[in-house]
């Protein structure tokens, strides 16, 4: 229940920031309308060779398309973090083309990083899908550790300007230092935004299916509310990650506690196996996890 608690708190903390600069959900609505094109152009004749059963064809333009979406979702992801920072930095009128302007200057780097990401991703999905039972645990232990590990990346990016390797050495590395080698796990923001947007959406999507033959157009409805509340609800979840995703790497690195959270809050941020404190807990902080 703490750990729900612990959540809830980051995540409201996390909206009254993106409330006070809502500029910064532009940044994950633009990559949404970015990659609804790219998907069309690259996934759309992929997925069609494979229903054909043309693997050789449909193989290349999925792994492209995986790849030119990734790139386009970390471009937008970087430029929200750099924003979020000079936010946290003081810095007055922060617009979406100053997060850009760092997004740009990054872009070789943003791109060698999607490439990473994108090579983990099929390597798990292949582990998924063709290795049985341990291939499925194999791919959860990975995508666990992935995730993890890789939690800081965006901001490191953003803000050191780092290439792929030395980003993904640096995620690494400020975990180990601020928390300790025995890390199992970091919270999850946006709990709140699954409860009251993503789960509504999903029945209001259900319902609109099973009415569909009987009211066609009540069932329309309702999917397309549905379809709305869904969209904007993951928007939301992106823009609150990546504040959130800012201010714990601001934290671990300067020992600043930013944009109104507290030391506890980002220290609770991480869980640690077998401890109740990590090796830099202040006195009050309770490592955990949501």
């Amino acid at each position: 229940m703490s750990r729900i608690k612990r959540g809830w708190g980051l995540t409201k903390k996390s909206w009254a920031l993106l409330k006070e600069h809502r500029e910064l959900i532009r940044f994950p609505l633009y990559g949404a309308i970015a990659t609804v094109p790219l998907a069309i152009l690259f996934l759309g004749p992929g997925l069609y060779l494979l229903d054909k059963s043309s693997l050789a064809g449909a193989i290349p333009l999925l792994v492209i398309g995986v790849y030119v979406l990734s790139v386009v979702g970390f471009y937008f992801s970087v430029g929200l973090a750099a924003a979020a920072n000079l936010i946290f930095e003081g810095q007055a009128n922060v617009t979406v083309a100053d997060g850009l302007a760092v997004a740009r200057a990054n872009f070789s780097r943003i791109c060698g990083w999607a490439a990473i990401s994108t090579a983990i991703s099929l390597l798990m999905a292949v582990l998924e899908n063709q290795g049985g039972l341990a291939g499925n645990i194999a791919a959860r232990l990975v995508g666990m550790a992935w995730s993890l590990v890789t939690f800081l990346a965006v901001p490191v990016i953003a803000i050191e300007g780092t290439g792929p390797v030395e980003t993904l050495k640096r995620s690494a590395s400020i975990f180990r230092q601020k928390w300790g080698a025995q890390i199992t796990g970091n919270i999850a923001i946006g709990g709140a935004v699954f409860l009251l947007g993503m789960l509504p959406a999903a029945l209001l999507i259900v319902a609109g299916i099973a009415l569909w033959s009987a009211a066609p157009f009540l069932g329309a409805l309702l999917v397309v509310i549905g379809a709305l509340i869904f969209a904007i609800a993951i928007l939301v979840s992106r823009a609150l990650s990546g504040i959130f995703g800012v201010a714990l790497y601001r934290y671990a690195t300067e020992g600043k506690a930013v944009g109104g959270f507290t030391a506890a809050e980002l220290e609770s941020a991480v869980r640690v196996k077998g401890n109740k404190g990590s090796r830099n807990a202040p006195p009050t902080a309770t490592p955990g996890t949501v």
